[in-house]
């Protein structure tokens, strides 16, 4: 498994992720701190709290598609100046 860190930012986005997770035919999980939730559950991802910042795991060789896929909630990080 890979892990991504992600955002959602409000209710209507919630179903929107929820939408998207579950296309994929693989598990997906999504945690905080020490809550892991199934991705694909809108309650689940609920429950773990809307703008709080989250790390979804994947399968490595599917986290391309994940990124693809679910981009826009993908939290960029920062890059060093050098």
């Amino acid at each position: 498994m890979e892990t991504v860190k992600i955002s959602i930012p409000d209710s209507e986005a919630v179903n929107d992720f929820v939408n998207k997770t579950s296309s994929f035919s693989f598990d997906l999980n999504l945690g905080r701190g020490s809550r892991i939730v199934d991705a694909k559950s809108f309650l689940g991802v609920l429950f773990l709290g809307i703008g709080n910042v989250c790390d979804l795991s994947a399968p490595k060789e599917y986290m391309h598609l994940v990124e693809e896929k679910l981009g826009e909630y993908v939290v960029k990080s920062a890059s060093k100046a050098s």
